[in-house]
């Protein structure tokens, strides 16, 4: 793949995805597959080998919030967190007491998902009935390097 890049833990350099390739975000609403598959309903919403950088950064919980107040949005801003394909993750483990939802992990809870080498919490996995299936690496905590393959 030309171009290709991948993703590391800052903090330890586990990599974290296979080679993946710049592309702009998808719009609102739409998806690489339409949301209506009769194969897939919840589809992925990058596709296979790419990644962008979340344009809604303030739709996700990075850190779980306080008891009793409730959901805090606090994304890094635009262009900071990279969307990936879930297929395209490599080297982490999930925390499962976030890995809540009816079908799958819906973010609520923030990161469910940690560094297999470090443990650092890098990422979220969203994937539940309602919504795309994506990952958002925390940009704080991962650097993107050229691809050596």
């Amino acid at each position: 793949m030309t171009g290709a890049e991948v993703f590391s833990c800052a903090a330890c350099g586990t990599r974290l995805s296979e080679p993946v390739r710049e592309v702009h975000p998808p719009a609102d609403g739409e998806t690489w597959t339409p949301l209506d598959s009769p194969v897939d309903p919840c589809p992925p919403r990058m596709a296979p080998g790419t990644f962008a950088y979340d344009p809604q950064p303030g739709r996700i919980t990075w850190g779980a919030p306080p008891k009793g107040f409730g959901k805090s949005r606090a994304g890094h801003g635009p262009g900071v967190d990279p969307l990936l394909s879930p297929g395209d993750l490599v080297g982490t483990t999930r925390i499962l007491s976030r890995w809540v939802g009816c079908c799958g992990p819906a973010g609520h809870e923030g990161p469910n998902l940690a560094c297999a080498g470090c443990g650092a919490e890098v990422g979220l996995w969203i994937g539940d009935c309602y919504t795309w299936l994506e990952v958002i690496l925390n940009g704080r905590l991962v650097r993107r390097c050229p691809s050596q393959t």
